[in-house]
């Protein structure tokens, strides 16, 4: 692991985990549901060569990816939203929600069943701190400085002429 940008919250329930779980069916159907479980606190990662993913200036959401830096930590879950595909039963659903209080992320992962991730991310609402720090966790740059969104026009990638 190379250098990582560490993002946290600055106040309290302001991040989310979300995922997106899907399967196909013996019909040839898919079936899907979405989750959002917010935490009282916790931290997302971006790469450091991958700071093209680093929110702009002003943007009141960063995204971060679940499986990079040293972990999200996430710490107090307060909420959970869930999102169901029409064919999902009531009682379905309600095992779902069941299964996923049980056994958490793990369960989605490691769990029987035959559903498979779609996508998922960190969702850290603003305010937020990012910080470039070592693989160890030692910190490089301290409150980096976003880049300010840069203005649309008609002509990228090609130059005005």
């Amino acid at each position: 692991m190379s250098q990582v940008y560490l993002i946290k919250p600055l106040k309290k329930k302001s991040i989310v985990y979300h995922v997106e779980m899907f399967r196909e069916n013996e019909d040839g159907s898919t079936s899907w549901f979405n989750i959002d479980e917010t935490y009282r606190w916790g931290q997302g990662f971006v790469e450091a060569d991958m700071d093209v993913n680093l929110p702009w200036e002003g943007d009141t959401i960063a995204y971060a990816k679940t499986d990079a830096g040293w972990g999200c930590e996430f710490d107090d879950s307060v909420s959970i939203e869930w999102e169901f595909s029409d064919d999902i039963s009531e009682i379905e659903q309600q095992e779902l929600k069941e299964l996923y209080y049980e056994g958490g992320a793990g369960w989605l992962y490691d769990g029987e069943h035959t559903w498979q991730e779609e996508d998922s991310a960190v969702h850290i609402i603003a305010p937020f701190q990012i910080d470039l720090c070592e693989a160890d966790g030692t910190v490089i740059d301290e409150n980096v400085k976003l880049k300010p969104r840069p203005k649309p026009n008609n002509n990228w990638p090609f130059p005005n002429t």
